[in-house]
C-alpha cells in the first residue's frame, strides 16, 4: 500500500509556478493602492464647515431728520391717540394752568359819620315811634282744669277680610267675631279657601305657618266655626263671565283678632 501512494503522489503534477507570481504581486498593487490613497485622504482633509451664526436684533438710533418719516409709517397714527396728529394739538399737549394768586386789597374808605353818631338815627325812631303800653296777663295752667282728648282705642274688634278672587262675590254670611284672650298679641288667621260655583266652600285651610295668628285655639275657631259655614254668591250672578260655571274660584279669608288680657288671677291687697 506504500508504494501504490507513493505512486499515486508522483503521478500528480505540481502546480505551475508563473499563476502563484501573479496572485502575489495582485495583493502587493493592492496593499500599495492601499497606503497611497490613505496617504492622500490624511494629508488632504476636507475643508472644515462654517457654522451660521442667527440673527440678532440691531437698534439703530434715528437722527431728528428721519423722525417725521418714522411718524408716517406709525400704524397707529390715526388709530390711537397719537402726539402726532389731532390728538395732540386737542388734549395731550395741553399745558397745565399756571394759578397765579393776587393778593388784592380794598383801599380804605372813612366813614361819612363820626363814631359818636352812629345809631342816632335809630334813637330819633324809636322817640318818636313808641309802642303802646300792655299789660301781660300771666295765668298758670294749674288754675283750670283741662281735660285732655280721649285718644284712639289701640285695641280694634275683630274683623274679617277677604282677598283674591273671593273679593270679587258677595259674602252672603254674616259674622261677629269675638275678641281673643291671650297673653301676647296674636297676629291674623290666613286660611286658603276654594269655593265651588254654587258659593259654597269646597276646600279651606290655614296658609303655613304664616297664616298661623299664634294661637290654636283661635286658628281652629276660625277654621270650624267661620270658614266651615261660610258662603258666597255664585260666581254668574255677580257676572264674572271670565269663571266657568264648571270651575272653582279661590282667595284668601283673613281674621284680623282683637287681642284682650287676661284677668288677673290674684286680687290686689287692701289695706284694713
Amino acid at each position: 500500500m506504500t508504494s501504490a501512494a507513493s505512486e499515486k503522489e508522483s503521478l500528480v503534477a505540481p502546480p505551475p509556478r508563473g499563476a502563484s507570481r501573479i496572485k502575489l504581486w495582485f495583493a502587493v498593487a493592492i496593499v500599495f493602492a492601499a497606503q497611497v490613497g490613505l496617504t492622500f485622504w490624511v494629508g488632504n482633509p476636507p475643508p472644515p464647515k462654517h457654522f451660521q451664526t442667527s440673527a440678532v436684533p440691531v437698534v439703530y438710533m434715528a437722527d431728528s431728520e428721519s423722525q417725521d418719516l418714522l411718524a408716517i409709517t406709525d400704524p397707529t397714527l390715526f388709530i390711537l391717540p397719537h402726539r402726532d396728529n389731532f390728538s395732540g394739538d386737542a388734549w395731550l399737549k395741553t399745558e397745565p394752568r399756571k394759578f397765579s394768586p393776587t393778593n388784592w386789597t380794598e383801599p380804605a374808605r372813612p366813614l361819612e359819620l363820626p363814631k359818636e353818631q352812629l345809631g342816632s338815627a335809630f334813637v330819633v325812631f324809636m322817640q318818636t315811634n313808641r309802642p303802646p303800653r300792655f299789660q301781660p296777663k300771666i295765668e298758670s295752667s294749674w288754675d283750670r282744669a283741662e281735660v285732655a282728648a280721649p285718644l284712639p282705642p289701640i285695641s280694634v274688634p275683630s274683623r274679617l277680610l277677604v282677598e283674591g278672587d273671593l273679593a270679587n262675590l258677595q259674602l252672603l254670611t254674616k259674622f261677629t267675631l269675638p275678641p281673643q284672650t291671650n297673653s301676647d298679641l296674636l297676629t291674623n288667621t290666613v286660611i286658603r279657601m276654594i269655593v265651588d260655583a254654587q258659593g259654597y266652600p269646597y276646600s279651606y285651610v290655614i296658609d303655613g305657618r304664616a297664616g298661623s295668628s299664634g294661637s290654636e285655639e283661635a286658628d281652629q275657631m276660625a277654621l270650624t266655626n267661620y270658614a266651615r259655614r261660610i258662603r258666597f254668591s255664585p260666581p254668574e250672578a255677580e257676572g264674572l263671565r271670565t269663571v266657568p260655571a264648571n270651575k272653582m274660584v279661590s282667595g284668601k279669608l283673613i281674621f284680623e283678632w282683637q287681642t284682650l288680657p287676661p284677668a288677673p288671677t290674684n286680687a290686689p291687697a287692701t289695706n284694713s
